[in-house]
């Protein structure tokens, strides 16, 4: 009797698929290799994680299998699970994500928080029930977009030299459901802001330093370098900042902004300098000096 074999499926159940990317990404030195192939194998799928820890003994499509090989070709080429997958979590919400946008890092849910609690505890030297924000570089949006959706009075500007960035933000922004809350002005720095003050600015600035980049982790080759590189000590974008945050902060204004975690001595000197009355650098989720927040 003449067999038929059934190619709508693969001989490999995802359990087994699993167990070998795992190992090949281990051997690639991806950390979290196990996590790594479940999401990757779920977006091949078009499914959950949790869908897929489901299905984990059954057939697995055929076609599946060749969207996973490709999927599991580029991360083990180290490029990041996030721009593979082509969206990543923060602060809860959900983001699209591109190579034209850094991706966003847990330390900077810590920055979102920490002017949070600034805005609840009523600390604002001006128009405390509107409170006027500031992101500067905002990239993915991810800031600027927590922000607006925690504080919905807030009145929030998002700035940011490379239009493509500002797309993604933009597309974030309309699928959290704040389109019309944010306002998103191309713009170097404070340039696209002449003359307007805020209650608040915040900022992720470049602040690795250029020696440092050429020998990171392999993922950051991926990122807009433009986001990382710092310049040769890593300040130089910072110094910038500094030197003209209190020319867009109102009376008793604050500026956020994250940093390098060898950066705080520094920082906190370079912003007395600049005239911040109060300048405070706070650790982030790992214990690491992470956020400046000064006052002017």
């Amino acid at each position: 009797m003449e067999t038929t074999i059934d190619l709508s499926e693969s001989s490999t159940s995802a359990a087994n698929l699993l167990q070998r990317a795992a190992a090949t990404l281990n051997t690639a030195g991806v950390e979290a290799p196990r996590l790594n192939a479940e999401v990757l194998l779920a977006a091949a799928w078009s499914c959950t994680r949790t869908v897929l820890l489901s299905r984990l003994q059954g057939p697995l499509p055929a076609d599946v299998e060749s969207k996973f090989d490709d999927l599991l070709r580029r991360r083990r080429a180290r490029e990041p699970l996030q721009y593979i997958v082509g969206a990543t979590e923060f602060w809860s919400l959900d983001f699209d994500l591109t190579p034209d946008v850094l991706i966003p890092r847990p330390e900077t849910e810590r920055l979102v928080e920490l002017v949070l609690s600034l805005l609840r505890n009523g600390s604002l030297g001006s128009d405390a029930l509107r409170p006027s924000i500031c992101d500067v570089g905002t990239g993915s949006g991810c800031i600027a977009i927590a922000l607006a959706h925690e504080a919905p009075a807030a009145r929030v500007t998002a700035l940011d030299v490379s239009a493509a960035a500002l797309r993604v933000a933009e597309s974030n922004a309309a699928r959290n459901r704040l389109a019309g809350r944010i306002r998103f002005l191309e713009s170097n720095l404070f340039a696209a802001a002449s003359g307007e003050r805020f209650d608040i600015i915040v900022s992720n600035p470049p602040y690795v330093a250029t020696p440092e980049l050429d020998t990171a982790q392999a993922e950051l080759r991926y990122e807009p370098r433009r986001a990382l590189d710092g310049g040769g000590d890593g300040l130089d974008v910072i110094r910038v900042l500094l030197r003209d945050a209190p020319q867009h902060l109102r009376a008793g204004g604050w500026l956020f902004m994250e940093i390098g975690c060898d950066q705080s001595a520094v920082v906190v000197a370079l912003a007395r300098t600049a005239g911040a009355q109060e300048a405070e650098v706070f650790n982030d989720y790992a214990g690491l000096p992470r956020v400046l927040r000064a006052r002017w």
